[in-house]
């Protein structure tokens, strides 16, 4: 009171027009904080300190107002900055420089192995238990991707469905056949192979669609006599006590037809463009070409190359590659439980090109 020895005299830091503050003030504002500046001006000049008349005159809650009236400090700007939503205390790393050393071989030598596949090979074969999302944030936190893209346009043709039509005689296939057993069902198919400015490829493949075992014939023509030479290697390798599931390829007809026919063996022909028909031969197709032929240094191979090529990368996929079907055991692995023994590739030599 005026008059009265003693009085204090009270100052404060609000100061009206905090608008003007914005521009004077050295720190350089974010959007939201000018927002925040012009609440906290209008609730300490027009809205007479009133938090429900600014929550009104913003379209913000009351919680808003109070929030920020109780972070707002009028000598530090910065107060109405958004603060960090970073925990303070957070998990680390439970893997060490090793085992991201691992991944990378093991993404180098099979670039199209999945995270799954990838934990799955680290417990198997180097007792280091670690889930697939952390594979996977690995792959992505050091960037480990090597595989080589190559696309390939493959026209399909319209001679099976004229086969289909005219050759009536064959047994079709009116259903998938799920293998009963081991060395049941054997899918059979062609696969073309582009070889630079040489001369094309085949790689006459087939599967057990029950244990995944597999193999390959390369060649360089598609003509039914070096379909006879690879179904005489699937005899030899799954018996004669099967059913062989192929398309209508010329390589199926001929000399193919008449040796299955004389040993016996029961042989279905898929219908025209349904892949469904025989699907682990057209999954096995696309393995064999994402991770073998996309990852090839040399793209002119002779045909004993890419047969010897072709080899090592089948002994990886009965020996090395854990497989999902199979509850991610290998070929040889899922075999040895049911008492089959997968065998080794024979060498190159024994190919006839």
């Amino acid at each position: 009171m005026r008059g009265i020895v003693g009085t204090s005299t009270i100052c404060t830091s609000i100061i009206p027009n905090f608008k003007a503050l914005e521009r004077i003030y050295p720190y350089k504002l974010s959007r939201e904080a000018k927002m925040r500046l012009r609440v906290m001006d209008y609730y300490f000049s027009k809205g007479n300190r009133n938090a429900s008349l600014t929550a009104r005159y913003f379209g913000v809650s009351r919680s808003y107002v109070h929030k920020w009236l109780k972070r707002f400090n009028g000598d530090n700007l910065a107060t109405l900055e958004t603060r960090s939503r970073r925990p303070k205390h957070f998990k680390t790393a439970q893997y060490s420089i090793k085992t991201i050393g691992i991944i990378r071989n093991i993404r180098k030598d099979y670039p199209s192995f999945s995270a799954v596949k990838i934990s799955i090979i680290l417990f198997r074969d180097y007792a280091i238990k670690i889930s697939a999302a952390t594979v996977g944030r690995i792959i992505k936190k050091y960037n480990l991707f090597f595989s080589k893209v190559i696309q390939m346009h493959i026209k399909s043709s319209k001679s099976a469905k004229r086969s289909w039509q005219t050759r009536k005689a064959r047994e079709r296939l009116k259903y998938y056949i799920k293998p009963e057993k081991p060395r049941h069902v054997i899918e059979f198919d062609m696969k073309h192979i582009k070889n630079g400015s040489r001369k094309n490829q085949y790689a006459l493949c087939a599967i057990d669609a029950y244990t995944k075992e597999a193999m390959i014939h390369i060649c360089s023509s598609s003509s039914a006599l070096q379909g006879s030479i690879a179904v005489q290697k699937v005899l030899d390798r799954f018996g004669t006590d099967i059913i062989l599931v192929c398309d209508n390829g010329s390589e199926n007809f001929g000399k193919t037809y008449d040796l299955l026919k004389a040993k016996g063996v029961r042989q279905v022909f898929a219908r025209p463009h349904t892949p469904k028909d025989k699907p682990h031969i057209e999954n096995f197709i696309g393995k064999y070409q994402k991770e073998c032929l996309n990852e090839s240094d040399n793209k002119e191979y002779s045909v004993l190359e890419r047969q010897k090529e072709t080899d090592k990368w089948l002994e990886s996929w009965h020996f090395y590659r854990p497989h999902q079907a199979l509850n991610y055991l290998t070929p040889a692995e899922y075999c040895a439980t049911i008492g089959i023994a997968i065998l080794q590739t024979k060498s190159v030599n024994d190919v006839v090109s």
